[in-house]
């Protein structure tokens, strides 16, 4: 996570924003191996509050985008966690009418990585939904 311009709005209160990119590794979905970039704000106060963004997966053959909302948790030992609902908002090529919504979970490892779950049900134009 790279943390974008940060404020403090009042007392005990950080806001962020943040973009992150990597690879997806969803065996067996049609997402596997796409290129994620996720861009997000997060409000803290006393280390809690909530989460919203878009995150994107990019394929050869098309690409997706999400709107998420959620509450992020931040512990004493600095470990940081997250959960919420998405639905999707956009598509091209392949992907092109994906609908879908669900709900995510992840947790940071360090300063810089995390990792997470995004599970749901996806109905691609055509086809017969799918869960990721």
């Amino acid at each position: 996570m790279v943390p974008g311009a940060g404020s403090t709005n009042q007392r005990n209160e950080v806001k962020l924003q943040q973009t992150a990119s990597g690879l997806n590794t969803g065996p067996g979905t049609p997402l596997d191996g796409a290129r994620v970039q996720w861009v997000e704000t997060v409000t803290l106060k006393n280390g809690q509050g909530p989460v919203e963004g878009t995150i994107t997966f990019t394929t050869p053959g098309g690409s997706t985008s999400s709107l998420y909302r959620g509450t992020v948790s931040t512990d004493a030992q600095g470990r940081v966690t997250a959960t919420g609902t998405y639905r999707d908002s956009a598509a091209t090529g392949e992907f092109a009418g994906a609908k879908g919504k669900g709900s995510f979970s992840l947790a940071y490892t360090s300063k810089t990585e995390f990792s997470g779950q995004w599970q749901g049900e996806v109905t691609l134009p055509g086809r017969t939904s799918s869960k990721r």
